[in-house]
């Protein structure tokens, strides 16, 4: 009687284990699958498009008499709209890859200082005040010579949405491209050429951005190099980033400029998400320190 229980429960143990198994390796061919289909989707000619719309509000406040005792503001308002968007083209050997990257932003806010035995309380408005502006269009062409390898063409714009080209940077010239899958692409050029610009007429007599006093425009030639890595790390995350090196040859060659964005988006639903952006650059010619920026925002959010 025994040996017959330990036979049932050894085969129902038996079934119970090929089920799981089937039901897993069932499970693995079908995300086998989906990867398959994704990798390619990654090679099928045609337009690729996406990206991200968001714009972030921020609020917070107290009245004048919390204010009057804690001191602080009474009223804080910010608002950012960032947006991030690719369209590329594969057609056979050829990958055109372009790309607009955009953010602006500021906050206005009322400080209160406390008063004391002395002195009343002190309220002083502050206008909106901007705390974020860049954009940068890039468009990459090229032509595959061996597989994942490219000869390309780039050319990029970077400024900012005020005081539009001050400073302003155009770089365009020969490249390699590797682009392996739409994860992830390379860029390396050891001839990029690099326009500066300081085109507001209260900096054209300021030697600024390393455009000399009198003059709008200064020509450099380089290596340069650029990553850009976009990638959902989950259901609902993506991140996406954007690294660039350039070195002048004509200028301070050991002196690389830096610059290196990341935005991750984290998405709620259809209309609403997070965004975490943080950014970094190193160019002397600037600022001879390392510059950051960063920031957290909550609201509306369109994938593109």
């Amino acid at each position: 009687m025994k040996s017959r229980i330990y036979l049932l429960a050894l085969a129902l143990v038996s079934f119970t284990a090929l089920h799981a198994q089937t039901s897993a390796d069932i499970a693995n061919a079908a995300k086998a699958s989906l990867s398959a289909k994704q990798d390619k989707a990654d090679t099928l000619d045609g337009w690729h498009k996406g990206g991200t719309i968001a714009i972030n509000l921020s609020e917070a406040g107290q009245n004048d008499y919390w204010s009057q005792v804690k001191g602080g503001n009474t009223a804080q308002i910010g608002i950012k709209g960032i947006i991030d968007y690719h369209f590329n083209k594969k057609n056979g050997k050829i990958n055109w890859l372009n790309s607009f990257r955009g953010r602006y932003g500021g906050a206005s806010s009322t400080t209160y200082t406390a008063a004391t035995t002395t002195t009343p309380a002190i309220k002083t408005k502050i206008p909106f005040l901007k705390n974020d502006d860049y954009l940068n269009f890039t468009s990459i062409y090229g032509k595959e010579f061996r597989k994942n390898w490219s000869y390309a063409a780039f050319f990029s714009l970077e400024s900012q949405f005020d005081h539009f080209m001050n400073p302003g940077y155009i770089k365009f010239g020969p490249s390699f491209l590797y682009k392996p899958n739409n994860h992830f692409n390379l860029i390396l050029s050891p001839a990029m050429a690099n326009i500066t610009t300081k085109m507001t007429k209260s900096f054209k007599n300021k030697d600024a951005f390393g455009v000399e006093a009198g003059k709008t425009v200064k020509f450099g030639l380089g290596a340069f190099a650029q990553a850009t890595l976009n990638y959902d790390l989950t259901k609902g995350v993506n991140y996406k980033s954007v690294a660039t090196a350039y070195s002048n040859y004509l200028q301070n060659p050991g002196n690389v400029i830096l610059d290196w964005s990341n935005l991750f988006t984290f998405t709620v639903n259809k209309y609403i998400g997070a965004t975490v952006t943080f950014n970094t650059r190193y160019n002397d010619l600037e600022v001879k320190h390392l510059q950051t920026q960063h920031g957290i925002g909550v609201g509306l959010n369109y994938a593109l």
